[in-house]
Order: structure tokens, then C-alpha cells, then sequence
């Protein structure tokens, strides 16, 4: 009994310990997005908060099929279901590109409306529509990411799902200045 209860503690710890750090990563990436594009201007810091609402629903959306993902595909390997196994991660990633291209669709076709009902300042609506433009239409990216995440995390790799979003987010931060304010030879893209 006292082996089972050391085994377990192992496999929450390993199991959990990954996870926690994915989240504060996450909340790291957004950290540092909002300290580079307040070095534009405050206009442009409000008007990506403006647009917040909408990608926490994009977040909801892609955390939640993926977690659903999560919780059928782990009781379908649970019962040694390779083939049915199979075939619900398929289907997740499926969902995935499918909430992708609504979301794209919806960007590409109302990010102006959209940006036009959060304020009533034009300028800050034109930055926050150029911002949920860029959100909406490359969300399939993030969208699949997540999806990808908790397929690992489902058939309990939880260190390489923390890879890879450390490696997202290290990319990000690498990124932001180079692409935000033109450096390295990049032009300068606000």
C-alpha cells in the first residue's frame, strides 16, 4: 500500500508538474505581448485588449473540444481501444480546423465590425480590426496547437506537451520585437 501511494505521488507529480508550467508560460506569453505593444503606443495596447474578449473565446472554443478530446481519447486508450482511439483524435483535430475556419471566416468577413462595436474611437477601432484580422485569420495554428497538446497529454506525455508550448512562447518573445519593430533586417509591422 505504502508503494502504490510513492508510485502515485510520482505520477501526479509528473503528471501535474508540466501542466503548471505550461499555465504560467501562458500567462507569461501574454505578459510579454502587452509590454511590447505598449512601447507603440497606448492606443495600441487598448486596442488589443479590445480585442481580449474575443480571442478568450477562440481560447474557450480550442481548450474546450481539446479537453473533451482529452477525456475520450484517455478512456478509449484507458480500455485498450487502439482503432476507436484512432479515430476520436482524428475527429478533435477535425473539430479543431473546422472552429479554425469559422473563426477565419468570421475575421476576414466582420473583424471591422467587430472592433467598431468595442469602441467608439476610430483610430482604436482601426488598430483593434487590424489586430482581430491577423487573430481570427491565423488561429488555426493555435487552435490545432491546442488540440495537439491534449492528445499528448491524453496518452500521458505531459513533458513534451510543455515543450512545445515553451517553445511557442520562447519563439513569441523572440519574435515580438524583431517582427513589431523592424529589427534584424525585418520591416517594422506595428
Amino acid at each position: 500500500n505504502k508503494l502504490e501511494m510513492m508510485r502515485m505521488d510520482k505520477l501526479v507529480l509528473n503528471m501535474s508538474l508540466p501542466m503548471i508550467i505550461s499555465l504560467l508560460i501562458q500567462a507569461l506569453y501574454n505578459i510579454v505581448d502587452s509590454i511590447f505593444v505598449a512601447k507603440i503606443s497606448e492606443q495600441a495596447l487598448t486596442a488589443t485588449s479590445l480585442a481580449y474578449p474575443l480571442q478568450m473565446l477562440m481560447i474557450a472554443v480550442g481548450v474546450g473540444t481539446a479537453v473533451g478530446l482529452n477525456a475520450i481519447l484517455s478512456k478509449t486508450l484507458g480500455q485498450g481501444n487502439k482503432e476507436e482511439a484512432s479515430q476520436v483524435a482524428m475527429t478533435g483535430l477535425t473539430l479543431s480546423i473546422i472552429c479554425a475556419l469559422i473563426f477565419a471566416v468570421a475575421g476576414l468577413l466582420f473583424s471591422k465590425k467587430i472592433a467598431n462595436s468595442f469602441t467608439d474611437s476610430i483610430d482604436t477601432a482601426d488598430l483593434c480590426a487590424q489586430y482581430l484580422w491577423v487573430c481570427m485569420v491565423f488561429c488555426l495554428g493555435n487552435l490545432v496547437c491546442m488540440t495537439f497538446q491534449r492528445l499528448l497529454q491524453a496518452v500521458g506525455n505531459t513533458l513534451l506537451s510543455m515543450v512545445i508550448l515553451v517553445s511557442g512562447a520562447v519563439t513569441n518573445i523572440v519574435l515580438d520585437p524583431i517582427l513589431i519593430f523592424g529589427l534584424c533586417g525585418v520591416p517594422a509591422m506595428g
